[in-house]
């Protein structure tokens, strides 16, 4: 039985980094917390079977493990979840997701300095001092999307739209699953030039659209971190508002709502519903929105806060899934860097996590990425 010469270190470190006890990582390797404790002190080897097991569960390439030294972490990020000193926990969900998303990132700083026509991102600044809801309402301006093209998009589209919108700028979204209580997204601007918005997909797609547009702005402030749309603390406080009035501008208001009052009203249900499917964005974003405005009373929210459901699987394939997952930004530098010869079929396909036969599969989601960032 081949025994592998792992480091005990490296072990520790892995599971570790992934935010597992010793119990939780026994239990996903098959093994006891007796028989990983003596793995990470070196006292005995894992066999070939049972290293490859350790590789799948942390979801860490083995040449990472075969490392006699643990490899630097990455910087944590900024976590603006955090709140008179208690600083929530981050799941194995979400540290594997922000893995990918870094290991996507990493992918694209190789093209951006392999490929002289890489595209950068187009990143304006807003200054937190500021008022939130003018300059949320300035950057919707010079992105140029119309209120009547917003209205116009066809119900249930809203997120797939404004995230075409926002790649076209050249910042990368990604989609991850994650439970909810670690956050609804995050934003990273590790480098000052690659940015990258990820979203969670527990929630439903028209909050997707409001926490994609909220991690935007903590690109915009240059303070990118980890996110839950609290209303407590004031970086989260200024995304909210700058979110709430791109999204839902008062000109807009005024179109989808029956009147517009002079002060807070008990809204009828059914009013802010249709309102909100008209706006592509969430009822009580929407409620929130009109209490900020005084056009409806405090608290007025609760009334539309919704426990999250498990979603119905929508088929597809496990190609359009990943296309979803990596998104059109990512997709398209891929295909861009083979049409240019930067890259051959085999990188492209290792990057994009498709078979080569797919390619054209690729190809086809980053036009109609383009036809969603430009319809209208």
């Amino acid at each position: 039985m081949v025994e592998i010469p792992v480091s005990g270190r490296v072990l520790t470190w892995a599971r570790k980094f992934r935010g597992l006890s010793p119990t939780e990582a026994a239990d996903a390797i098959g093994v006891t917390e007796a028989e990983l404790r003596e793995f990470e002190n070196e006292m005995r080897k894992p066999t070939l079977t049972k290293f490859e097991k350790i590789g799948a569960v942390y979801q860490l390439p083995l040449a990472t493990l075969f490392r006699r030294t643990p490899p630097d972490e990455p910087k944590e990020l900024p976590d603006y979840r955090t709140f008179e000193g208690a600083s929530p926990g981050q799941s194995y969900e979400f540290r594997v997701a922000l893995s990918n998303v870094r290991t996507w990132q990493a992918t694209l700083r190789v093209l951006r300095a392999d490929d002289e026509r890489f595209l950068g991102a187009i990143l304006r600044q807003y200054d937190l001092r500021k008022d939130p809801f003018r300059q949320g309402e300035d950057e919707r301006s010079e992105i140029g999307i119309s209120i009547k093209r917003q209205l116009d998009w066809k119900a249930g589209d809203g997120f797939r739209h404004w995230r075409a919108v926002i790649e076209r700028l050249g910042i990368s979204v990604y989609l991850q699953k994650f439970e909810l209580q670690d956050c609804r997204g995050c934003s990273l601007l590790e480098d000052g030039i690659i940015p990258a918005i990820l979203i969670n997909k527990a929630e439903s797609e028209n909050a997707w659209s409001f926490t994609l547009i909220h991690e935007y702005a903590h690109l915009l402030i240059r303070r990118p971190g980890i996110s839950d749309l609290n209303r407590r603390n004031p970086v989260e406080v200024f995304c909210n508002r700058f979110a709430a009035s791109f999204l839902m501008p008062v000109a807009a208001l005024r179109r989808v709502l029956p009147h517009w009052p002079d002060g807070p009203l008990n809204w009828e249900d059914a009013t802010i519903n249709d309102a909100a499917r008209d706006l592509k964005v969430s009822a009580q974003a929407l409620a929130i929105r009109l209490e900020e405005l005084g056009r409806a009373k405090p608290g007025f929210n609760a009334r539309f806060i919704r426990k999250p459901t498990k979603k119905k699987a929508t088929g597809g394939g496990y190609v359009r899934i990943r296309l979803s997952e990596i998104g059109g930004r990512f997709t398209a530098s891929v295909m861009n860097a083979l049409d240019r010869d930067v890259i051959d079929t085999v990188h492209a396909s290792e990057a994009l996590g498709l078979g080569p036969s797919y390619l054209e599969r690729a190809r086809a989601y980053v036009e109609r990425q383009r036809e969603l960032a430009s319809a209208g």
